[in-house]
């Protein structure tokens, strides 16, 4: 039996960044089946037995311990990453199934079995923001289960501009814009409505939405969708509904981390921070931007709408 064997149904969450994606990932990864990267792995990337510290985390009496710096905690290591996978953080276009390096693929494996085995895991949990990346990993675990954490767009961005730390508010039409080809549609629309640093990320934001359908898409059936907002306003039943579709046991010590999380709501925020006038013109975006993805992606014997891939924890009705 090959160390992948033994691996089964990853499961790797996906999403847009500043959407919530960390909370949510350290939330899920107390599970006791699943398995995960830490802080560790970024700073000591070839260190691959720091990771049996990770069984700390989810153990009651250091719970007081966990924002502690060095502390390990789920992390999203691109530098681990980076080491098994050249090129994985790469700005400029999304990834494909292609980029994989064939000579890459079972040492990825080996690698993340070595990490499961010193946690003492069954099953790997990651997360990547940005760009979807899913059929991209998909080519290293087949079988993987994918969960597309939505956000509202208006929170995103606000988000974005607030922290600053990557570069996604550039003009366009600029030789700072790292993101690759912008679509002639939204390019327009940027123009249109008067351009700027919200436009800039409201673009970037929607690239990203774009590509994560697009990889959707390729999965029917293997797609799960929960929305950040739901999130925060019932915790336990829309964690009980990831769990369902992850295949992961509720059980009582699970239902008490999620009732003592503290979940922040930060869905109002972008009021601060954003003049209504800017809102205005930041929802018209998205809401064009969606009527165009709607005409360019109405349901043909290809594949689904973007609506409507996998499984979602909202009714579309209820948007």
């Amino acid at each position: 039996m090959t160390d992948y064997e033994t691996l089964r149904r990853p499961i790797m969450i996906s999403c847009t960044g500043r959407s919530g994606s960390t909370m949510f990932y350290r939330l899920l990864a107390q599970h006791k089946d699943l398995g995960w990267l830490s802080t560790y792995n970024e700073r000591f990337p070839s260190q691959h037995w720091l990771a049996m510290f990770s069984r700390l985390y989810a153990k009651r009496p250091f719970r007081k311990f966990r924002d502690n710096y060095y502390f390990p905690k789920p992390f999203s290591p691109y530098t681990f990453w980076e080491q098994l996978l050249p090129n994985i953080a790469r700005h400029d276009r999304p990834l494909t199934a292609d980029d994989v390096p064939d000579e890459a693929i079972e040492p990825v494996r080996r690698t993340i079995h070595r990490i499961l085995r010193y946690q003492g895991k069954q099953r790997f949990l990651m997360k990547v923001t940005g760009w979807g990346r899913m059929a991209y990993f998909n080519r290293i675990f087949p079988d993987m289960q994918f969960i597309f954490l939505r956000r509202d767009p208006l929170a995103v961005i606000e988000s974005w501009v607030r922290v600053g730390w990557l570069n996604v508010t550039s003009s366009v039409d600029s030789d700072d814009w790292e993101w690759g080809p912008v679509p002639e549609g939204y390019r327009a629309l940027w123009e249109e409505l008067g351009g700027g640093p919200l436009l800039s990320a409201a673009v970037k934001t929607q690239l990203d939405i774009d590509d994560i359908c697009a990889n959707m898409r390729q999965f029917p059936g293997r797609c799960f969708e929960i929305h950040y907002e739901d999130l925060i306003a019932n915790p336990v039943e829309s964690m009980r509904k990831v769990l369902d579709y992850c295949n992961l046991e509720w059980d009582a010590r699970f239902e008490e981390v999620v009732k003592s999380k503290v979940l922040h709501n930060y869905t109002r925020r972008w009021t601060e921070t954003i003049s209504e006038s800017d809102a205005s013109r930041v929802q018209a975006f998205f809401e064009r931007a969606a009527a165009m993805q709607h005409e360019s992606s109405a349901p043909t014997a290809s594949g689904p709408d973007t609506e409507n891939v996998g499984q979602s924890s909202r009714s579309l009705a209820s948007r």
